[in-house]
């Protein structure tokens, strides 16, 4: 499927990419700086501070996600993203100055009320320039950019930490802050909001704007999204990617410094390892989830995603049990960073785009980020009070081995549910097609 609008989808594209470059830094910059903000209590915070801080981060921001969600689809995209990523840089600032473990606690969880607005927005937005067969390409070129920004992070809180060991965090947190309300502004200059669903093929030649308009979102059109088989067992499959994507990424830099032996600000370098795997990994996977759905029909997406969890378990026993020298690290870091956002990323994001309807997708998007999120986020919180009592190595091994095992189990329904409810929607794009035709002829 081509793209709608070229130009559009290119400056789309730049414009999101920016905004999600920060949403990355910022979402890494507290497990990146962990080692040093330890210090902040004495004695030092244990791991599971980490998990809890970050967790009900997560969860309260994926509780509100949908609020974003239902605003993006009923309101202007265009002024939703802004007013959320201009909230959430202004809140960040705030992290940079806590004095206490409870400060910041209190500004890192405050940040989730605008952190919350940018993916459905532009998820919805991504949907209506790239078509059926391209989404898969267009979002993980859209992440790769935003995960350079954890490859910035990762490079940037390592080089103050070693320049200031007790403050350089501080710093971080200041210049996320400062990008964040940048992006905003880019946004309001860039951006121009295209026609919902001008990009399906049923409707490129009829959407307009006022086309676009008689569909609008209504609130009883929830259930639709909650109605949906596919969309609970994408739910499920998601939160066990998640629960070990975030156990590796939070306590990363932990697990060098504390098992490998290596300076923090080295463990931080190494980080950015990762997200070299992240960045080509997104781009990849979302190639090869178009790939697969042209080759497979509409199985294709579910294919590629246990393809890659299968990848992911001896990639991490390798990680656990084999790599101490930083060459075997890079090795099996590389590899499991490549791998292990494909479910979420470039199967289960596209998929949620190509069975709910143009003005649902802002909230679906954001329904399965709350209920993935949420449900990861309490995992990962078990997970770190199991890694104070029984160590790093058999939380990874137990958990991080295990959700991502359980990920690959739960997407079988997929099979049975996913194509019926694909051709379900290409069905309705269709008479959408020709009520417009026969509204235009009367």
């Amino acid at each position: 499927m081509r793209i709608a609008n070229q130009s559009l989808g290119r400056r789309i594209i730049a414009t999101l990419g920016f905004g999600y470059f920060v949403n990355s830094a910022q979402e890494l910059s507290i497990s990146l700086s962990f080692p040093a903000i330890r210090q902040l209590a004495t004695p030092a915070l244990p791991l599971s501070a980490l998990a809890i801080i970050d967790g009900v981060r997560i969860i309260i921001q994926t509780f509100l996600t949908p609020f974003w969600g239902v605003a993006a689809d009923r309101f202007s995209r265009k002024q939703v993203l802004v007013a959320g990523v201009g909230l959430w840089g202004g809140l960040t600032i705030l992290c940079g100055f806590a004095t206490s473990y409870h400060q910041l606690f209190l500004f890192w969880v405050l940040c989730c009320v605008g952190l919350g607005a940018l993916v459905p927005a532009g998820f919805s937005m991504l949907s209506d320039v790239y078509g059926p067969q391209e989404r898969g390409k267009a979002i993980g070129i859209l992440n790769a950019i935003g995960m350079l920004g954890i490859f910035a992070v990762a490079l940037g809180s390592g080089a103050l930490i070693q320049v200031n060991p007790t403050g350089g965090w501080r710093v971080v947190f200041f210049a996320i802050g400062g990008l964040s309300i940048l992006s905003g502004l880019i946004m309001a200059v860039f951006i121009k909001e295209p026609a919902r669903g001008s990009a399906e093929p049923e409707l490129e030649s009829v959407m307009t704007d006022l086309a676009a308009a008689k569909f609008r979102f209504k609130l009883a059109d929830i259930k639709q999204v909650l109605s949906s088989v596919s969309i609970w067992a994408a739910f499920l499959q998601g939160c066990f990617a998640l629960a070990g994507l975030y156990l590796l990424m939070r306590y990363f830099t932990s697990w060098l410094t504390d098992h490998v032996k290596l300076p923090q600000p080295t463990a931080d370098n190494l980080f950015a390892v990762v997200i070299v795997g992240l960045v080509i990994g997104s781009i990849v996977g979302g190639l090869a989830s178009d790939w697969a759905e042209k080759k497979f029909s509409s199985k294709g997406r579910i294919i590629t995603s246990q393809f890659s969890l299968l990848v992911l378990l001896p990639a991490m026993l390798g990680f656990i049990f084999i790599a101490k020298t930083v060459a075997e690290i890079v090795v099996c870091a590389f590899i499991i960073a490549f791998f292990v956002d494909w479910t979420r990323r470039s199967c289960l994001q596209p998929m949620i785009q190509n069975i709910m309807p143009p003005e649902l997708r802002g909230t679906a998007l954001a329904l399965a980020e709350f209920f993935m999120g949420a449900g990861s986020q309490l995992l990962g919180m078990g997970y770190g009070k199991f890694a104070d009592s029984h160590g790093l190595p058999d939380t990874f091994l137990y958990f991080g081995c295990g959700s991502w095992l359980a990920a690959f189990l739960v997407a079988f329904p997929l099979y049975l549910t996913y194509p019926k409810e694909y051709h379900k929607l290409r069905e309705h794009m269709a008479q959408r097609r020709d009520l417009l035709a026969n509204n235009r002829k009367g």
